[in-house]
């Protein structure tokens, strides 16, 4: 009996692993970035991004705040991270992406979707 439950543990285990596993390897890569256009899918926020080689173009707008600046990206640890100048702006851990939408959570925990199209 005790081999049947260290067996079923470990099978949990694994079974556990598996959905991370899956989003490692299906993580970010440059190729998946480079070129990428993202608008949230959300009727009270605009936030869009538009990524180039080495940039990040946002359009964020909340209320009456509108940033329209030149940013910068780089992939760490398989998060996609997006800066200003001088701060950490958000990081997207990427969660699933089919042929319309990609679904990211973001630093805080808070799952957001967007819209995605390629400019090549």
């Amino acid at each position: 009996m005790p081999i049947n439950r260290v067996f079923m543990a470990i099978l949990f285990l694994a079974l556990s692993c598996a959905p991370s596993m899956a989003a490692t390897q299906n993580g970010w890569t440059a190729a998946k970035v480079i070129g990428l256009q993202l608008k949230l899918i959300d009727s009270n926020r605009i936030e869009e991004y538009s990524f180039t080689r080495n940039y990040v173009i946002p359009t964020v707008s909340s209320h009456d705040i509108v940033v329209n600046p030149l940013w910068r990206w780089k992939i760490r640890e398989g998060h996609l991270q997006i800066f200003s100048e001088s701060k950490l702006e958000n990081e997207f851990t990427l969660i699933g992406m089919n042929a319309k939408t990609i679904t990211v959570r973001r630093d805080n925990g808070l799952i957001a979707q967007f819209r995605y199209s390629y400019r090549r």
